[in-house]
């Protein structure tokens, strides 16, 4: 919600440990997983236990519920700083009125064990199974609580490496049976609902695979699917779409026609304005709205430490409706999803590198 292979050199030894017990810190607080790492392989069936220094992994869990409340969610797991294998689930239960529910709980080693075999996370009133055959999700804290759980219906969608980062989609849209509790007085609901669960993996920083990266994730009853663009700090843009129907996959791969067109932004974080797609069997046209969310999270950190912090990356996470039309061959679909744009560091002076310049900016 940070670091690299390569580590500068310090002339002072203790220098080196505060630098690593600072940007520790920041892993927590921003819940990046902050480089997540294990080599590309076969698709993912336990959780991967990073191994190295500066290795980590996380998963993001949307959904959209039948009561209109929208729930956004990341777990990762760090080795940055003293001890291996620190973990934290940070998330916002949004309600149909744009109210937020922050929830979020960070455990060290040993505090928090795996569950199922090594399916899943639990750190006490937060849990995560993202790998069993029944995937779940719970939050048990006082003033909330969510229990959603969606049968294991996708085989992963691998994309392309980008750099020393991996991805997989667990699940572009499935269906979902979630408990809900708003307050601590109040009396659980029952509801339904769609979720799309995605898994990354590196052995650096983020910031050095990606510059910017907008995710679309539409979750409709009739199809679900997942649209990316991911441009790299040296100008590289890559697009990635999957929709897929009853668990039967229509699309997956490199739409091609796809062109993202941002907007403009004098603090060099632009939103992007609208795209489309055009793949075999599926195309579709999304808007952009205004952020619901979209925050710095190194505002409330010490001054060092964001110094730290910005000498490798000044990050920059926005959450964003995004109303689409989508067309199959069996009709058009017309809903909202959700986006979720991820800078790493602002554009340099407000642009993109030149070479990409031309097809991303508005």
């Amino acid at each position: 919600m940070d670091h690299d292979g390569c580590q500068r050199s310090e002339p002072d030894p203790a220098l080196r440990l505060w630098r690593r017990r600072a940007i520790a810190r920041v892993a927590i607080v921003l819940g990046l997983g902050l480089g997540w790492g294990a080599a590309a392989g076969a698709a993912s069936n336990a959780v991967r236990l990073p191994e190295g220094e500066f290795a980590g992994e996380s998963w993001d869990l949307i959904a959209s519920l039948d009561t209109g409340h929208r729930i956004v969610a990341q777990a990762a797991l760090s080795n940055l700083g003293p001890g291996d294998h620190k973990a934290v689930v940070l998330g916002h239960l949004i309600g149909p009125d744009g109210s937020v529910v922050r929830f979020k709980r960070s455990e060290p080693a040993g505090k928090w064990a795996l569950t199922g075999g090594g399916h899943g996370l639990d750190l006490h009133s937060i849990s995560l199974d993202p790998f069993g055959p029944e995937r779940r999700f719970v939050v048990a804290k006082d003033d909330l609580g969510i229990d959603l759980r969606l049968r294991r219906a996708s085989a992963p969608a691998r994309e392309q490496k980008t750099g020393a980062c991996s991805f997989e989609l667990l699940e572009p849209g499935a269906p979902a049976s979630v408990t809900l509790r708003l307050g601590a007085r109040a009396t659980a609901i029952a509801t339904q609902g769609r979720v799309a669960l995605t898994h990354r993996w590196s052995s650096a920083l983020e910031s050095e695979c990606v510059l910017r990266r907008v995710e679309v994730f539409g979750l409709e009853r009739e199809l679900g699917f997942y649209f990316s663009e991911t441009t790299t700090p040296q100008g590289d843009v890559s697009r990635w779409l999957v929709a897929e129907r009853d668990g039967r996959v229509l699309f997956a791969g490199d739409p091609g026609d796809a062109p993202v067109r941002w907007g403009s932004a004098a603090d060099g974080f632009a939103p992007p304005a609208s795209a489309r797609f055009a793949a075999a069997g599926v195309s579709a046209r999304i808007d952009f709205e205004p952020a619901i969310a979209s925050v710095d999270p190194t505002e409330r950190l010490p001054a060092t430490v964001q110094w730290l912090l910005q000498t490798r990356t000044k990050p920059r996470l926005s959450w964003m409706r995004a109303p689409f039309e989508l067309r199959t061959a069996t009709g058009t679909i017309v809903g909202e999803a959700l986006a979720k744009v991820t800078y790493s560091n602002p554009l340099p002076r407000g642009r993109v590198p030149a070479r990409v310049a031309a097809h991303s900016e508005k």
